[in-house]
């Protein structure tokens, strides 16, 4: 069961009074091209940066800067009660200079992900960002566009656990790799 934070609370029961922006947070804690530790790379869909205490999945607070201006959003946030694995699929605008950053900067291939959400109300955002998603970036997409077109930076955020639960081991299951297992 989830615990949502009571000014979260407040702000959904009062959202057809107000009206709700939802607005969504996501690090990436990507590795630099030239090797080193994992710095974590902060995301959010508003327009100006800003650093906010959200919570870890280890259940604490940590405080962490975020970037706004680069479009950002989010796509096919599921919550499932099986074993199916439904990527979530960030984007973000390609001009942004921290999407820019990010994907050529850094080695996002996967890298941990986290994604955080919260509800805007008057233009204040009404609590601290809520832990929704954990998961690792899968796929990276770059769509450079024509001359007149619109290009985005896309990434998929998968589960980890699903990941794992979910793959294949070839050599247990190849009848060749059987065989020469068992000459052996």
């Amino acid at each position: 069961m989830k615990i949502l934070d009571p000014s979260l609370v407040t702000s959904l029961q009062a959202a057809r009074d107000q009206g709700i922006k939802p607005v969504y947070f996501v690090t990436v804690f990507a590795r630099p091209l030239g090797g080193g530790v994992e710095v974590p790379v902060g995301l959010w869909s508003g327009d100006e940066n800003l650093v906010l205490n959200v919570q870890t999945p280890e259940g604490g607070l940590t405080s962490r800067q975020y970037f706004g201006g680069c479009n950002l959003s989010l796509d096919g946030l599921q919550y499932v009660m099986d074993l199916t694995d439904n990527a979530l699929t960030i984007g973000m605008s390609q001009i942004a200079d921290i999407a820019q950053q990010l994907v050529r900067g850094f080695d996002v291939r996967l890298a941990p992900c986290e994604v955080h959400a919260t509800t805007m109300t008057g233009g204040d955002i009404t609590s601290n960002p809520q832990l929704i998603w954990i998961g690792i970036v899968d796929e990276l997409q770059i769509a450079t566009p024509a001359v007149g077109g619109n290009g985005n930076i896309g990434f998929q955020v998968r589960s980890e656990i699903m990941s794992q639960l979910t793959a294949t081991n070839p050599a247990k299951s190849s009848n060749v790799h059987q065989k020469t297992s068992a000459r052996e």
